[in-house]
């Protein structure tokens, strides 16, 4: 993570350099550009965010670059929530503005066939966050977490785009 830019105010820079966790399952993928985890605490299975690997608190600040991965990711990542939890959609939220996380990551969230009308749309964040009772737990995460990583793994045409191949 050498020549990167972070705010060291900012929740999303100090998770990226490993100073706090914001997960309770392994990280997915990390690329040059973006990370990719699975949020916590939270009720829904397939709640995952894409983070800008430098700190970052708007979209126009983005490079050509780092929107031409996060195109490849999103699709990449909405493909695999499709195929192994069977979602009837996926969202995509991007707001950047959590107390402490002004910071540019994309929320990619699994919505499921079985799903409540109390996390449609913009209600989905109801199930995330600190006031979820009985948060998903590492058990559960975990192996989700790694199959989402193997399925990225196997489909990411660009060999360059994957800075580390994180080990199973």
């Amino acid at each position: 993570m050498t020549n990167k830019a972070f705010d060291n105010d900012c929740g999303s820079c100090q998770a990226i350099q490993g100073l706090i966790t914001l997960t309770n399952a392994p990280r997915i993928l990390e690329t040059p550009h973006w990370i990719i985890e699975h949020v916590h605490p939270t009720s829904v299975q397939g709640w995952l965010v894409i983070v800008l690997n430098r700190h970052c608190n708007a979209l126009h600040q983005v490079t050509t670059d780092e929107f031409t991965s996060l195109g490849q990711l999103l699709q990449l990542v909405s493909q695999a929530l499709h195929t192994i939890l069977k979602t009837e959609k996926e969202y995509v939220i991007q707001l950047a503005e959590g107390k402490g996380f002004h910071h540019v990551h994309f929320h990619v969230i699994a919505r499921l066939p079985d799903w409540p009308t109390s996390l449609t749309g913009p209600s989905v964040f109801n199930g995330f966050g600190s006031q979820i009772e009985k948060p998903l737990s590492s058990e559960v995460l975990t192996p989700l977490a790694l199959e989402i990583r193997k399925y990225l793994l196997a489909h990411l045409n660009d060999e360059r785009a994957i800075q580390n191949r994180m080990t199973m």
